[in-house]
């Protein structure tokens, strides 16, 4: 069996958790590449693989949302099951806490698991005939200038639903529906739910959030001749986008996968509660 590592290099603890994942999986007989970033910042170069490259069966993150994001923008196979370690902030998409990851570890290896499927999306400039990365969180089309409001046309399957002026739209996935959405007042969806999640951020409208079927294809139109935008994949990916461009955004043919123990409500009041503390 053939493992993945991804860490968040930032934090010296999380460095030091992965080593102890490492040895742990070579101690059971797993194949161990550690993804390049990783390898250097833990003085092993000669161990670095580049997750574009990386054929295993399963891959575990340290670190937090950030993290697996990362992973899953970056995976040679979008498939590949992702094991998330909470060393970060929130944690939403992560399983595990540092303290139960070596008896997950054991797990995993004896298959007492099981995976969820989780929704991706594919998105384009249909103006300029280009293709962004897939997203397993969200598509964000937002203006390039902090505050500044923009004039969107939104629609679904080619059918104009309103004209609207807002700071941004957000198209999220069920698995993206406890990120960015949630912060803007969308709601949550659960990711056993065949749906996209559109929301607008501060609108000037009385127009907030709506949810779609999975088979949609949302269409997101500029509609000032001066106003600049851009689009951003999961807070990860930044493209520019000329004014009166088309954004499109529908489900991909690509799935993530995730390895887990418990239920998403078990995990969603977990992360709502060490929210509200925080």
């Amino acid at each position: 069996m053939k493992a993945g590592l991804v860490s968040r290099i930032d934090k010296p603890e999380a460095l030091e958790l992965m080593r102890g994942v490492l040895e742990h999986l070579e101690s059971r007989g797993v194949e161990v590449l550690v993804e390049t970033e990783t390898a250097f910042a833990t003085s092993m170069p000669g161990r670095n693989s580049d997750l574009g490259e990386m054929e295993v069966d399963f891959v575990v993150t340290v670190g937090g949302d950030g993290t697996i994001l990362r992973t899953a923008m970056q995976m040679r196979e979008p498939g590949t099951p992702i094991l998330g370690v909470n060393m970060g902030s929130r944690g939403f998409l992560t399983e595990v806490l540092p303290e139960d990851v070596y008896d997950a570890l054991d797990k995993v290896l004896e298959k007492d698991h099981r995976i969820e499927e989780c929704m991706k999306l594919s998105s384009r400039n249909t103006t300029l005939d280009k293709d962004f990365p897939d997203a397993l969180n969200e598509v964000l089309v937002a203006s390039s200038l902090p505050s500044k409001a923009l004039d969107f046309q939104l629609s679904i399957d080619d059918q104009q639903i309103l004209d609207i002026q807002a700071d941004g739209i957000i198209v999220a996935t069920p698995v993206g529906s406890t990120a960015y959405n949630l912060s803007a007042g969308g709601s949550i969806l659960s990711p056993d739910l065949g749906a996209l999640i559109i929301t607008a951020i501060c609108p000037y409208s009385y127009f907030r959030s709506i949810v779609v079927p999975q088979e949609s294809r949302v269409g997101i139109e500029l509609l000032k001749p001066n106003a600049d935008a851009l689009v951003i994949i999961d807070g990860r990916d930044y493209t520019a986008t000329k004014p009166l461009s088309r954004i499109e955004v529908w489900a991909s043919r690509h799935r993530a996968r995730f390895i887990r123990f418990r239920s998403f409500y078990e995990r969603l009041e977990r992360r709502l509660v060490i929210k509200e503390i925080r």
